[in-house]
């Protein structure tokens, strides 16, 4: 009788039942940060391998064409067919020729959602439509529409202000003088026009110049003082200043929202269309994860003169590509100074800290 007791199962009290629980929660709240932690890791590493790709295209169409792609412009029909950014001319340089090919036409007429821009041929519609893998961080938490045209990369406009950045007085950087790799063409009727950029005009060196950086896609809603938290990448009103730092400084200090017109958002809304305030550009005015702003001066946002910051839902970092084809992972703590000597192409900014 004795030996078929001490067979028995004996039965968990609950204090132990308790005791296991308490462990397996702890094991969970141990391991999934670190799961987390694994999953944004390979996020930000197919984000990395989208910027190289992206700068390995900028330097194929270099040696193809011997200049950059042209960033943003529009046609004679102002207001009408947009002109292709940098990224549909860089499609057949990333393995996208057929959704290059299938345009109906190579000068003019791209894709932006909602727009309904009857001028904008069907066939550049439907495949301007196309969702493009290396144009979206996976880290990217935001849509625009259904999403298939958004993008989270742009290449770098420069500083509101030539060097020095901080002088007051100093230079207005914008409308065809921009210090970034910038080159904004066929801006009929305005009467002004970035010439092209080659690796010769990045006179400071390509392995100090920034080219192309990601963006966290803006999603427009309301008025920031609802729920300022979740306007971290939003793109506030116009900001102003005679210098880089005072253009920021009043950037900072907008707490107004900008609408883009109706509710509607603009910022990684499409790849296609070439236009600063879409998302074609970046400024390094602002630092990165700062706050975004429309323009410093009396052109406007259609002049690329924007204030739009390098933002990214990587923990305290923004990948950017160099242009000698290097990424660099920028922390949001980089020093205002090395930020901004590596926005200008020619600045000749001592740059020795950014190394």
């Amino acid at each position: 009788m004795a030996s078929s007791l001490s067979r028995r199962r004996r039965a968990f009290t609950l204090v132990e039942l308790l005791v296991v629980i308490a462990i397996i929660g702890t094991l969970v709240g141990l391991l999934l940060p670190a799961v987390q932690a694994a999953r944004e890791a390979a996020r930000r590493s197919q984000c990395v391998n989208n910027l190289k790709q992206i700068m390995l295209g900028v330097h194929n169409h270099h040696d193809a064409k011997q200049k950059f792609p042209n960033t943003v412009g529009w046609g004679d029909n102002y207001g009408g067919a947009y002109y292709f950014s940098d990224k549909v001319l860089l499609l057949p340089y990333i393995e996208q020729a057929t959704t290059y090919n299938a345009l109906a036409a190579k000068d003019g007429g791209c894709y932006y959602p909602g727009w309904g821009d009857g001028s904008i041929p069907a066939a550049n519609t439907n495949a301007l439509n196309t969702s493009i893998k290396v144009f979206k961080c996976p880290s990217n938490p935001n849509v625009i529409g259904d999403g298939r045209a958004n993008h989270n990369y742009s290449v770098n406009m420069g500083t509101s202000h030539d060097p020095p950045h901080a002088t007051t007085g100093s230079r207005q950087a914008a409308d065809g003088r921009h210090n970034g790799v910038m080159s904004g063409g066929h801006f009929s009727p305005q009467s002004w026009n970035d010439p092209p950029r080659t690796m010769a005009n990045i006179s400071d060196g390509t392995s100090k110049t920034a080219f192309y950086s990601e963006f966290v896609t803006e999603l427009w809603a309301g008025n920031v003082s609802n729920n300022p938290q979740f306007h971290r990448h939003q793109v506030y009103n116009w900001a102003n200043g005679n210098s880089t730092a005072e253009v920021r400084t009043s950037c900072l200090a907008q707490t107004a929202l900008n609408d883009a017109g109706g509710g509607r958002v603009m910022r990684g809304g499409s790849w296609s269309w070439g236009m600063a305030a879409v998302g074609a550009a970046y400024s390094h005015t602002m630092m990165p994860n700062e706050k975004s702003c429309h323009s410093w001066n009396d052109a406007g946002d259609w002049g690329g003169s924007n204030a739009l910051a390098a933002t990214s839902e990587h923990p305290g970092v923004v990948n950017v590509g160099m242009a000698d084809g290097s990424i660099r992972s920028v922390s949001n703590g980089v020093a205002n100074d090395v930020w901004w000597a590596m926005g200008t192409r020619a600045g000749r900014e001592n740059t020795a800290d950014s190394e």
